[in-house]
């Protein structure tokens, strides 16, 4: 009797719970929807909607991989599933809306379209039936037999082989059925594989670094990144409170992702292209307004807030800067970091984000897929995302020279290229990465792609940022740029040029000290042969997105690049960014502090004498020496000083190949008078390519 009792409280907690979570479902489906825009929707819908089931102006036939219309059918049948769960809304003819639902879902049943692109197959479908049977359930509307038909077609996609995003977004059509059917079995299984994408070691999804990666090693932050955010938060409110909870130290991850990861790559209202992946070609995807509460409670730092209110706080601040009610620079905390595992690099001070992209042999170039991205061909090849006020690349795609991206050395093609392989393909080398202290830090790329070769490396401080290349070469028929910045013109520009300040159009010069735009000021150094163009550019979002409008898309923009010529041999450039200048401030201020060391094949280095560090990249065994100090090693590396000018310097160095267990590293310098290298234990496993830290 004993066991008999047990089982029917077990049981009986089980339904409870299913009516709780199928509850909060509603709650949310039902949520931020707009009674009066409802209901003539509606209205209209059900009056045009044919005796048989189907809308004539939806093309059922449609294969389209993107905006895919037998989907509306769906969406319009849940509008109607709404009307019927909600006893408030008041409407004319409940029940003929009631049969009409009927008709229209066998109607769905027996034309049972489909798509080239698989997700409107495994997930978009079976979602929207899912919603509307969970808006439906005991409501006495949908038949036994159409129901367990609709059941039975919503088992689609393999959540067992899918990964991430992808294996969140098919548990969660899991949970629909698990609490239509009350099948405890499913249930455990589907919050199982909804809460799974929550770890690290994968090849896709979350890394141990904080990156988010899809479609194989491929940098994802935002898209698949963010579509995993707010499902994870989506389904742990869901199930908050029961059985089912998402367990504390899955918690702790998901908000680590967020606040230190995908929200640090938002400056003021709009997050930086890099992380967008194809969705880069999309227009309006930067702008993460509806992120935030404006958007509803089905926003996801609405989610965020309601799953874990101890980070509200944290939260409120992301809030007011996406809003605008305060500036991009409110409570921003200086930050640094790069993503070992997915070769990207945020530094982050309250007055301007400088963020970096690249590619390596051990990940993937950003993708073109389903039509999308058709030009992104140079997105990964050191890419850098300059924002103040944050919109600077807002919707500028269309308009883009798109072998003119920011940051990037390429071939000066005389029409955009397409990229020509779907769905990504492998960087070429090996020696990419970064060195951090997580405030400040260097990142390198060694480039060989479409014919041209370069070392670029980035160096990071808190009032500018140093970018060095060198070795470039190409034999390609092209001419060979170098992109210092590519965005909407925004005021006047400024130069100091041929020995006399200027206000600038056009200007194409070999004796450039500096250019300032939009309160950003460029130093060279070097000099080097430069070229501004602020003149008008057209294109259209189809351009770079087949799904997209052919509509006409112009604005002025601000494109400044280093001309490399055709064929160059062993060339290099140097420039410092230095944000938020004024134009009076540029006539003024001196780079003291900033020494470019060297800049060749073997070493680049930069020191700042203000802050006492000095960041080196070795790319072979060597040794860099100055009149203060001198620093040998025995194996390519990444290292960054601090303190170099007391008795206790503080070292940190990363591997970028990834391939050394040991290196060894001697330093010494007026102060430390050192004979003996010290011997560096790299890190291995998940948290190989990672900076480790000795302190002299």
């Amino acid at each position: 009797m004993l066991g008999v009792f047990c089982c029917a409280v077990n049981t009986s907690f089980a339904q409870d719970e299913f009516q709780v979570i199928e509850s909060r479902i509603i709650d949310y489906l039902k949520a931020d929807v707009k009674i009066n825009e409802l209901k003539a929707a509606v209205k209209s819908n059900s009056s045009s909607l044919k005796e048989e089931g189907f809308w004539p102006s939806i093309d059922y036939s449609s294969t389209a991989e993107t905006g895919w219309t037998p989907l509306i059918h769906l969406q319009r049948v849940k509008q109607f599933a709404i009307i019927l769960n909600s006893e408030n809304f008041a409407f004319a003819d409940k029940e003929r809306l009631a049969s009409q639902i009927n008709a229209a879902l066998d109607y769905w049943l027996k034309q049972n379209p489909q798509s080239t692109n698989w997700f409107q197959q495994e997930i978009a479908s079976p979602t929207a039936i899912g919603e509307i049977l969970m808006l439906l359930n005991g409501k006495g509307v949908i038949p036994n037999a159409l129901q367990d038909s609709l059941l039975k077609r919503m088992d689609s996609g393999n959540v067992l082989k899918a990964i991430g995003a992808n294996k969140l977004d098919i548990a969660i059509h899991m949970i629909y059925r698990a609490c239509v059917s009350r099948n405890k079995a499913l249930m455990d299984s589907a919050v199982h594989q909804a809460f799974l994408p929550i770890s690290f070691g994968g090849r896709e999804g979350l890394q141990s670094d904080f990156s988010y990666r899809q479609h194989g090693p491929q940098l994802q932050i935002a898209s698949y990144g963010q579509v995993f955010l707010h499902g994870t938060y989506k389904v742990a409110s869901w199930l908050s409170a029961t059985s089912y909870a998402i367990p504390p130290h899955k918690l702790k991850i998901i908000d680590d992702y967020l606040i230190d990861t995908f929200l640090r790559t938002i400056r003021g209202r709009y997050i930086d292209f890099n992380t967008e992946g194809r969705g880069i070609a999309r227009n309006d995807v930067l702008d993460k307004i509806d992120i935030t509460q404006n958007a509803g409670v089905k926003s996801l730092l609405s989610l965020a807030k309601k799953v874990n209110p101890k980070n509200s706080e944290a939260y409120n601040n992301v809030e007011q800067r996406v809003t605008q009610a305060k500036e991009a620079s409110f409570n921003i905390k200086p930050s640094h970091t790069f993503f070992y595992k997915s070769d990207y690099t945020i530094h982050s001070r309250p007055t301007y984000s400088f963020n970096v992209r690249s590619v390596s042999k051990r990940t993937v170039r950003t993708e073109m897929g389903n039509r999308e991205n058709l030009l992104g061909k140079f997105l990964p090849d050191g890419s850098t995302n300059i924002q103040r006020t944050g919109d600077e690349y807002f919707n500028i795609m269309p308009i883009w020279e798109w072998d003119k991206i920011p940051g990037v050395t390429s071939r000066d093609y005389l029409e955009d290229k397409k990229i020509t392989i779907e769905w990504g393909e492998r960087g070429l080398n090996s020696f990419i990465g970064g060195v951090s202290d997580r405030f400040y830090g260097a990142s390198v790329y060694q480039l060989d792609y479409d014919e041209v070769t370069a070392k670029k490396a980035w160096f990071f401080f808190d009032n500018e940022v140093v970018c060095l290349g060198t070795d470039i070469n190409s034999y390609a028929k092209e001419q060979i740029t170098t992109t210092v910045n590519q965005a909407w013109l925004k005021g006047p520009v400024k130069a100091f040029a041929d020995d006399k300040l200027m206000d600038v159009k056009n200007l194409n010069s070999k004796n450039v000290d500096w250019v300032w735009h939009d309160s950003i000021g460029y130093y060279f150094p070097n000099k080097g042969n430069i070229q501004i163009i602020t003149d008008k550019q057209k294109g259209s979002w189809a351009k770079v997105n087949a799904n997209r409008s052919d509509e006409l898309v112009k604005g002025d923009v601000f494109k400044m690049w280093f001309k490399h010529g055709e064929n160059p041999e062993k060339q290099e450039y140097a420039y410092i960014v230095k944000p938020q200048v004024s134009e009076q401030e540029m006539l003024n201020i001196k780079s003291d502090a900033i020494k470019i060391l060297c800049n060749t094949q073997q070493i680049q280095a930069v020191q700042n004498t203000d802050l006492q560090m000095v960041q080196v990249f070795f790319y072979e065994a060597g040794t860099l020496k100055t009149s203060n100090f001198s620093i040998t090693t025995n194996e390519p590396c990444v290292l960054l000083i601090k303190n170099i000018a007391s008795e206790k310097p503080v070292l940190y160095v990363s591997d970028p190949t990834q391939k050394l267990s040991h290196l060894q590293v001697l330093f010494s310098s007026t102060l430390l008078k050192s004979t003996q290298p010290i011997s560096i234990t790299l890190p291995q496993g998940e948290h190989v390519g990672d900076t480790v830290n000795y302190q002299f």
